[in-house]
């Protein structure tokens, strides 16, 4: 039975027993860093909307292989002519963040800690999704290679003129009309969060009165997701995206390499214990030699002046 008479030190720092594949310390870091990335990923929306890998490395270049053919009908003697991965590439790079806090030895004393240190704990986390939003959304709105446009003024999404789902069955389209598809894909549409009315709002179609984005999620097998990252200083600015979701079109990374460690404690006397989190993350466009400019696709189409 353990006793409850435990010093301060004690009772913060937690030894975790020795595991089958690891040290104690090693398996009560790797239990903490899997539960902010876990975390942090689920309040991302953006992790919806690209492939989500764990990567022993840093750097990684794609020699393009996309383009192939295949050659038929072919004489039962004849053989066809190879399509060759050249030296034509694209690259990415995972990049340095942290997050750090410190758990104070008088909000302890005062029995408050657990509630303080969850609030740290899970401003950390939220802090980390939205840095992860900002990246992913980034990423995919330079990665558009075309555009298709509301108009502005009067037919942004909700105006008194606007065609919401004939812009965005025009952005449809584009991506079929141009990105290697097979063309029955589903879609994901990237707007604003203050259009959301615009897109909840009902109306008749047919016999049926539903939403704008329930009807699409019927006939078009289109998702639509929202995120505050937008205006002047957002990944999104006033604009939308549509994609086709998933790791063809891009891929989220963050390092799990061997001898990284991701979670620190250290005691600061007099003062408590502070906590830093590490980490390395990246994303990349995968391009498909289909038309579209370097690090960019048209699998990604981009909405302007949706506000």
């Amino acid at each position: 039975m353990k006793s409850m008479n435990q010093t301060l030190e004690e009772i913060l720092n937690v030894k975790a027993d020795v595991g089958p594949f690891a040290p104690g310390d090693a398996v009560l870091e790797q239990t903490l860093r899997d539960f902010i990335q876990l975390q942090s990923n689920t309040i991302a929306i953006a992790t919806d909307l690209v492939g989500v890998r764990s990567v022993p490395w840093l750097s990684f270049t794609w020699y393009t292989g996309v383009v192939g053919t295949f050659s038929y009908p072919l004489d039962d003697v004849a053989i066809t002519d190879p399509t060759n991965i050249g030296t034509q590439n694209y690259s990415t790079k995972l990049e340095k963040g942290q997050g750090r806090c410190t758990f104070l030895d008088a909000v302890r004393l005062r029995g408050e800690s657990f509630e303080n240190i969850d609030r740290q704990q899970l401003g950390i986390v939220r802090a980390r999704a939205d840095t992860i939003d900002n990246h992913i959304l980034s990423t995919l709105f330079a990665g558009a290679d075309n555009t298709v446009a509301t108009g502005g003024g009067n037919a942004v999404f909700g105006g008194t003129s606007a065609d919401e789902e004939g812009v965005i069955l025009e952005a449809m389209d584009d991506i079929f009309a141009n990105a290697k598809v097979s063309g029955n894909e589903p879609l994901a549409l990237v707007l604003p969060a203050d259009k959301r009315s615009a897109i909840l709002n009902t109306t008749l179609y047919g016999n049926v009165v539903e939403s704008l984005g329930d009807h699409l999620a019927r006939i078009a097998n289109l998702r639509i997701y929202y995120t505050r990252d937008f205006g002047a200083s957002g990944a999104l600015g006033n604009d939308g995206l549509m994609l086709v979701p998933g790791a063809e079109t891009a891929e989220f990374f963050t390092y799990n390499g061997a001898g990284f460690q991701e979670t620190e404690l250290t005691r600061i006397p007099g003062v408590g214990f502070d906590w830093l989190l590490t980490g390395y993350m990246g994303s990349v466009i995968h391009e498909h030699q289909d038309g579209a400019n370097p690090n960019k696709t048209h699998r990604i189409v981009k909405i302007t002046n949706v506000r």
